[in-house]
């Protein structure tokens, strides 16, 4: 899975648990798949970071030098640290699974 395709379902994801209509069993299966796209998300973004330092030759030596991110990579990241709060805040609110009315 590429991390867009992840990101996706993420936002997929959690507008149907914002809805609050899903049957408990079903909204838990969502979370939980959430949270693992949310690990999965984490993980690719490391090893992106890695995998972008950038060889610079000074001096007959090689310096690594940290590449820094585009504005589009820190909007998929501010995205993903909006959707973890918007979760977060679900939970606390008790919005994330209501109760079922007898």
């Amino acid at each position: 899975m590429k991390y867009e395709e992840a990101m996706e379902k993420l936002e997929e994801i959690t507008q149907k648990l914002e809805q609050g209509n899903l049957p408990l069993e079903e909204a838990l299966q969502n979370f939980e798949e959430g949270m693992n796209l949310i690990s999965f998300c984490e993980k690719k973004l490391e090893e992106a970071e890695k995998k972008i330092e950038v060889l610079i030759k000074e001096k007959n030596k090689l310096k690594l030098k940290k590449w820094k991110a585009t504005e589009a990579e820190n909007e998929k990241v501010a995205k993903k640290e909006e959707i973890d709060n918007e979760i977060e805040k679900k939970k606390k609110q008790n919005l994330l699974f209501p109760k079922e009315e007898d």
